[in-house]
């Protein structure tokens, strides 16, 4: 009887660790997927949230159909700008202590008025 129940035992927790490992896979495709749609978003155009685009280092985001891009220092300050286009350099916004201020601040400058060069 404790061989029957030993070998349940054995078999339940082989069960378990094979579920959690697709459940991970599942859930590493899940975000995979989700990072490419969300990049597609933002180079199509589409107003979207902050996003890395092609493994850099900064995030992107479209408001009001304007983008920005904003990068974190090594003082672990977040420095946002205002970009036409991925590879400008930018006009530079503000710096930030974290990216909740930055994000605060983008909700004010993306749906004010456009600045007059």
């Amino acid at each position: 009887m404790r061989a029957i129940i030993g070998a349940l035992q054995e078999h339940i927790e082989s069960e378990e660790e094979r579920l959690r490992q697709e459940q991970q896979e599942q859930y590493r495709r899940w975000r995979e997927e989700e990072r490419v749609r969300l990049e597609q978003r933002f180079l199509l155009g589409a107003d979207c949230g902050w996003t890395k685009i092609e493994r850099s280092d900064a995030f992107y985001c479209r408001r009001n159909g304007r983008a920005f891009r904003i990068v974190q220092g090594k003082d672990k300050r977040w420095t946002m700008y205002r970009i036409k286009e991925i590879v400008d350099k930018g006009e530079l916004l503000g710096t930030y202590r974290g990216r909740g201020d930055a994000n605060k601040a983008l909700a004010k400058i993306a749906y004010g008025p456009e600045p007059q060069s």
